[in-house]
C-alpha cells in the first residue's frame, strides 16, 4: 500500500501502545496459569507462550520508540485487571477450568491482532502485526485442540458457555480498550507527534 494510506503518527503510537498493554495483560495472565497448571507439559507449553507475548512487547516497545512515542509499560485499565481476575478463577480449578480461562482471555487477542494485521502499515509494522497475529492464532488453537481433549470442546455445555463468556469479554474489553486508544491518540497529538 502507498505510504500516505499507512497509518502513522499519533495514530499509530495510540495503536501500537493499545497492543502492547494487550501483552502486558497476556503475561500477567500467563504468569497467573503457570504458577497454577498441573500438568509439565501444558506449562512448559504455556512458557512458550508467554516468550512469545513479552518479545511483542521488546518488538512493539521499538516501534512506538522508532514512531517517536512513548511505550505504555502497563496492562489495560481496567480490562487488565478483569482479564487477570478471569485467569485467576480458571486456576483456581482444574486444568481444565484454567485452559477454559486462558482460552477466553487469548480469544480478544487473536480477534485484536487479525484485526489490526489488516490495516494498512508500513512493511516493518506490519510484519511484526503479522508475526503476532500468528502468534495468537497458534496460541488459541492449542487451547481449544486441549480442551477437546479435556472433554470441555465447543459442543459441550462447558464449551458452549465459555464461548459465549470469551464473546461478551472480548467485545467489553474492546470497547473500554477503544475509549483508552482515543485518548492515547489525543495525548500524542498534544505531544506534537
Amino acid at each position: 500500500m502507498a505510504s500516505e494510506e499507512n497509518i502513522t503518527g499519533p495514530r499509530l503510537i495510540a495503536e501500537l501502545n493499545d497492543l502492547l498493554q494487550l501483552d502486558f495483560d497476556a503475561i500477567g495472565a500467563y504468569t497467573v496459569a503457570i504458577e497454577s497448571v498441573e500438568s509439565v507439559t501444558y506449562r512448559e507449553t504455556l512458557e512458550g507462550f508467554r516468550r512469545d507475548h513479552e518479545r511483542h512487547v521488546r518488538e512493539l516497545t521499538q516501534l512506538i520508540e522508532a514512531e517517536g512515542g512513548t511505550p505504555v509499560e502497563a496492562s489495560h485499565v481496567p480490562t487488565g485487571a478483569f482479564k487477570l481476575a478471569v485467569q485467576a478463577l480458571g486456576a483456581a480449578g482444574s486444568d481444565r477450568s484454567l485452559i477454559l480461562a486462558f482460552k477466553a482471555n487469548e480469544g480478544q487477542a487473536v480477534e485484536k491482532y487479525a484485526r489490526h494485521a489488516e490495516r494498512p502499515h508500513a512493511d516493518k509494522v506490519a510484519a511484526v502485526l503479522r508475526r503476532a497475529a500468528r502468534d495468537e492464532e497458534k496460541h488459541y488453537e492449542w487451547a481449544e485442540s486441549r480442551l477437546k481433549r479435556l472433554d470441555a470442546g465447543p459442543n459441550t455445555a462447558v464449551g458452549k458457555a465459555e464461548a459465549v463468556m470469551e464473546t461478551v469479554h472480548g467485545k467489553m474489553a474492546d470497547a473500554i480498550e477503544g475509549v483508552e486508544r482515543k485518548a492515547m491518540e489525543g495525548v500524542e497529538k498534544l505531544r506534537g507527534n
